[in-house]
């Protein structure tokens, strides 16, 4: 049986955390999505205001709301970043800008943004892709507020600083195969008072439509719970996988340093070679894989070298392995073995 890239992390606990939301007939926003808010909180170390939606997308919306940006303001993303995010910059009045990727961590170019300057941008949505933070970089030297989204990164550290150390707001989406699922939704979070109050201004009239449902936060809860346990076996296992991967002449994708240690969030490697050709050696042995980076903004851009030579060969020729808790130990043996013998 083929081993699938994604599989979401659920147990019987986590199962029977929703049917007693259910039985208990608090299925709509209540206290058990109070009880996921301050759960995320304590797992972020954060505290000020923090709010749950249904999802990502209204997330990532009344977080640029409550930056107040001036209509046809600049929205820093990188190149990397997915399309939605020029979806949601769009639908509040903004536009984007486009930076090239540190080769080192596949965040946003911190010198990038420093060499342009951003007199002229206005704000920056930070994507750390498949666990990767940035580098300790002073962020706020910057003089522009930052939205950070912890979505793939929740669980990584860098040195001392964890994810959404870096961000004025934070958002996480919860979705099915996230390192934290409630089978969709995401989080606001902020400890700037006057962008907590612009948030919850807007939000008011129409949260109790948009707020996360208890049925969604309890199973969130359950998943606050286990996340540690569930990171010590990402970490385990995405160990393994880099390791069989210094056999090979291909790149792993990210960051490198001794001092980062990973969520697990997902095993992405940039080949030397066709990924087609990969992608079928790998499925002769029952692994599945994906491209890493198919719906980043830069996609209708793949020929312009001139402006996004790191970000370029990450979308063309990067791709995905399978990694998550319920891998069992022979399947890991047998990704290995595909890995460690890459075309």
């Amino acid at each position: 049986m083929i081993i699938k890239v994604e599989k979401p992390t659920l147990r019987r606990k986590d199962m029977d955390a929703v049917l007693q939301t259910m039985a208990d007939e608090q299925i709509g926003p209540g206290e058990q999505t109070k009880t996921f808010i301050a759960l995320l909180q304590e797992t972020l170390g954060t505290s000020g205001y923090a709010v749950a939606l249904r999802d990502i997308i209204d997330a990532l919306t009344y977080a640029l709301k409550g930056l107040a940006l001036p209509v046809d303001a600049v929205v820093g993303i990188s190149a990397l970043s997915p399309n939605i995010y020029e979806t949601v910059v769009s639908s509040v009045g903004c536009r984007t800008e486009i930076f090239d990727i540190d080769p080192e961590t596949g965040t946003i170019s911190f010198d990038a943004l420093k060499e342009h300057g951003t007199d002229n941008v206005s704000a920056l949505i930070l994507y750390e892709p498949y666990g990767n933070i940035p580098s300790n970089n002073d962020w706020k030297s910057l003089g522009i507020p930052i939205i950070e989204d912890i979505t793939e990164s929740l669980g990584s550290v860098y040195g001392e600083r964890a994810a959404g150390g870096i961000g004025d707001i934070v958002v996480c989406a919860f979705e099915e195969y996230c390192t934290v699922s409630t089978a969709g939704g995401a989080a606001i979070s902020t400890s700037d008072m006057e962008i907590a109050a612009r948030i919850e201004t807007v939000l008011q009239p129409i949260l109790q439509y948009i707020e996360l449902p208890g049925m969604n936060a309890a199973l969130g809860v359950v998943q606050l719970a286990q996340m540690q346990k569930n990171l010590s076996r990402r970490k385990v296992v995405y160990d393994r996988y880099r390791q069989s991967l210094m056999k090979t002449r291909h790149q792993l994708f990210g960051v490198k340093d001794i001092d980062f240690s990973i969520n697990g969030h997902g095993f992405v490697v940039v080949l030397d070679s066709k990924p087609s050709d990969v992608q079928q050696f790998a499925s002769r042995y029952e692994v599945a894989t994906t491209m890493a980076f198919m719906h980043t903004v830069i996609s209708d851009q793949l020929d312009r070298f001139d402006l996004f030579p790191q970000a370029i060969p990450c979308v063309t020729r990067a791709i995905r392995f399978p990694l998550y808790p319920f891998l069992s130990n022979q399947q890991i043996l047998q990704i290995e073995k595909v890995i460690s013998h890459l075309p």
